[in-house]
């Protein structure tokens, strides 16, 4: 028998009560009476729900399957933990940008990754793609800057 307590079942643990979380966090907001098509938090739900949906998935698999027992790595995850929930809290007083770059650039450091070029590039990019179609396409503005105006 495996342990219940494997690393890797802990971590898709702490990512489904994530998404629970950032999920949970998108309700009572309040925005102008528009509709709930028009709502900014419309398509970042949209978003977190698949993501809620994918961490249930992955919390079955990894409690179905048969994992040889490691020592856990306790940091990392606290990391992440941590990251995302400054992120929740940092989204408005910083803006999308600023913030979704930061939490990125920490995931991908606490995951081992130490090439700082894609360290920062790579949330930058996203984040600087994902204001582009929001803000400028789609029209529904994301939580903007206090420093930067056009992000």
């Amino acid at each position: 028998m495996t342990s219940l307590f494997a690393e890797r079942r802990i971590v898709s643990v702490v990512i489904f009560l994530l998404a629970v979380g950032l999920v949970l966090s998108t309700f009572g907001l309040e925005f102008a009476d528009l509709g709930g098509a028009f709502s900014p938090m419309f398509f970042p739900r949209i978003i977190l729900f698949i993501l809620l949906g994918l961490a249930v998935l992955n919390v079955g698999i990894d409690m179905l399957a048969v994992r040889v027992a490691q020592p856990i790595e306790v940091l990392p995850v606290s990391v992440i933990a941590v990251a995302f929930l400054a992120y929740v809290l940092l989204l408005v007083p910083l803006g999308y940008f600023l913030s979704s770059t930061g939490v990125g650039a920490i995931i991908l450091f606490a995951v081992g990754l130490r090439n700082p070029l894609q360290v920062v590039l790579v949330p930058a990019a996203a984040s600087g793609a994902l204001v582009g179609l929001f803000n400028h396409v789609l029209k529904m503005p994301l939580p903007t800057s206090p420093f930067f105006w056009w992000i």
